[in-house]
């Protein structure tokens, strides 16, 4: 896309003037060209010097990021617009400005779309995909009945005179005569706007993709999504797998959050130390209820705390009280494997700071019990009763993990000692 008047694409420009901001320190900066929605537009014509183009780099990012800069708006964009200005000299003459605004995201029906932008660039990336690799977008459906669910075909206009609506204008040249258009005419064709159109539009349309009723090879819709997925993770965006109530695979783009992502990989890798299928199936329950099901993610991290640390008390054979409770299963966990404060000698180099860190991971494990107890599945609520959100899952789920981590990669670690093993 060129709509800054550069003889390179503004995606390049963009990128060098990142990667500018980057390395005078203005991080903040960076970031929001890195994660808002772009767009260069062409604004007057000054007659100044026989006569200049002038444009405004327009920058919509997150309601909530936008808010929390506040006063500084104006600041951020001089800064901005100076390292455009750098960037854009060697082109010519033109004059920039950069405006910052909130993003406006919404689409009908599916408030979970709603979230940082789909960059040009990974646009481009799919649908170069999808024509390199010769994949028909409509799967096998006709274009008309691909494109019903996410395009109001009804309203949209036509481009043949002879048809009101885009929906008997495709009718007439996809399925009464196939060979008026290319295959590919939908990825150029403005009334859809998949370069430059709702980031959310974006989304429902790949999500399209691989539905079941599109994409029935499940193998081949697979596939397409661990490839789609490496460029929707540069916009923090990725598809998931869930399941239907009639059993079917689809695919929901959701956002991305890799350190979630590391969590749930790092307690994968602890299953696999331990050999526990049960931890695998706890793992299956918190990504399915992350964001649908806050308290049964609670319970869950807690629970999957509690199967770490009997695998390892049944491996060890470590004596443990009648009815342990989470507390008491923790603690003989940890002094098994010398990680209580009272096994670090006080001669040791950060003695204290290594009784402080201990004592902290002794603390998820409690705090976790007492989430659940409040907040998780398992006991009776009253009709008053308000639950926690999808973060406090996030918290929860990302102690577990660092607890499971360092507890089974110390346990692995006994197993085979170094010499330089410490606690």
């Amino acid at each position: 896309m060129r709509d800054g008047g550069f003889p390179v694409d503004d995606e390049d420009v963009l990128e060098t003037m990142a990667r500018m901001l980057a390395a005078a320190g203005e991080t903040e900066a960076a970031s929001l060209i890195r994660s808002g929605r772009c767009k260069f537009e062409w604004d007057h014509r000054d007659n100044w010097n026989g006569g200049t183009d002038c444009y405004v780099l327009r920058i919509a990012i997150a309601a909530e990021n936008f808010v929390a800069i506040g006063d500084r708006k104006t600041a951020l964009e001089g800064v901005i617009v100076k390292r455009l200005e750098e960037a854009a000299s060697q082109f010519g003459t033109d004059w920039y400005s950069v405006a910052l605004s909130p993003m406006i995201v919404s689409m009908p029906g599916r408030p979970d779309l709603e979230g940082g932008p789909v960059s040009y660039s990974v646009r481009r990336a799919i649908i170069d995909l999808l024509r390199q690799e010769d994949v028909p977008w409509r799967g096998e459906l006709s274009d008309v009945d691909f494109l019903a669910p996410v395009f109001d075909l009804d309203v949209m206009p036509s481009h043949d005179s002879r048809f009101k609506t885009a929906g008997q204008d495709i009718w007439q040249h996809r399925v009464n005569n196939p060979e008026d258009w290319p295959d590919d005419w939908i990825f150029t064709d403005e009334r859809f706007n998949l370069l430059g159109g709702p980031d959310v539009t974006f989304l429902a349309f790949v999500e399209r993709l691989v539905a079941p009723k599109v994409r029935p090879d499940r193998k081949l819709a697979s596939a397409m999504v661990q490839r789609m997925n490496e460029e929707l993770r540069r916009t923090s965006w990725t598809l998931v797998e869930r399941e239907t109530l009639a059993g079917d695979i689809r695919y929901r783009a959701e956002p991305f959050e890799p350190v979630l992502l590391r969590s749930l990989q790092t307690m994968r890798a602890s299953a696999a130390i331990l050999s526990s299928s049960w931890m695998h199936q706890e793992l299956e329950r918190i990504e399915a209820a992350i964001d649908t099901d806050p308290a049964l993610a609670i319970g869950t991290a807690k629970e999957m705390v509690e199967t770490c640390c009997k695998h390892i008390v049944d491996a060890l054979n470590i004596p443990l009280p009648a009815n342990p409770d989470m507390p008491d299963l923790t603690k003989a966990v940890l002094k098994a494997l010398k990680l209580v404060p009272e096994g670090i000698s006080d001669e040791a180099k950060g003695a204290e700071t290594i009784k402080r860190t201990l004592s902290s991971l002794g603390q998820i494990t409690k705090g976790l019990a007492e989430l659940r107890k409040l907040y998780g599945t398992g006991h009776g609520r009253s009709s008053v009763h308000r639950g926690l959100t999808a973060r406090h899952a996030r918290l929860a789920v990302n102690s577990a993990s660092a607890f499971v981590e360092f507890v089974s990669s110390t346990y692995l670690a006994r197993k085979t000692p170094m010499p330089q093993d410490k606690p």
